[in-house]
């Protein structure tokens, strides 16, 4: 079951959307982007955002992990497309960040999806939660 936390802020505008391409790859048997694509397409915008700001993704230095994930399909894709993926933020903790994404197919111009990610700074040495860095809280709103 889906924990639904009551203190969730409904996310604001877009602070950064990337254009990606539908690979080849990304489809399955049926013809179409299998589901987990969609959660890759999320994943790439959140990593091209938070390594546009500088930031380091790797260790020794504190890495992004999921706390959760969801993702809501309204329509499928297939090859060749062009998805645009807008990310939005919702509740901003002090060791947390709430991201939301809306998939939009570019060249049929609607809505492909829609979800979300609660994203953790975490330090893999001391197996702990970290204050978000200020940059992020700064693009955040925060």
């Amino acid at each position: 079951m889906i924990r639904i936390v009551s203190d969730d802020a409904p996310p604001g505008a877009p602070i950064f959307t990337t254009v990606i391409p539908v690979r080849w790859g990304d489809m399955d048997a049926e013809g179409h982007v299998n589901n987990t694509g969609y959660f890759r397409f999320m994943e790439e915008t959140r990593m091209r955002w938070v390594s546009g700001m500088g930031l380091p993704t790797k260790p020794p230095h504190p890495v992004i992990v999921l706390l959760n994930a969801a993702c809501h399909y309204a329509r499928p894709l297939g090859y060749p497309a062009t998805v645009e993926v807008a990310l939005a933020i919702g509740r901003l903790g002090s060791t947390s960040v709430q991201t939301h994404y809306i998939l939009r197919h570019v060249e049929a111009d609607a809505v492909c999806a829609e979800g979300y990610a609660t994203l953790v700074w975490y330090d893999v040495t001391t197996k702990k939660a970290v204050a978000l860095p200020p940059q992020i809280s700064t693009a955040c709103g925060g």
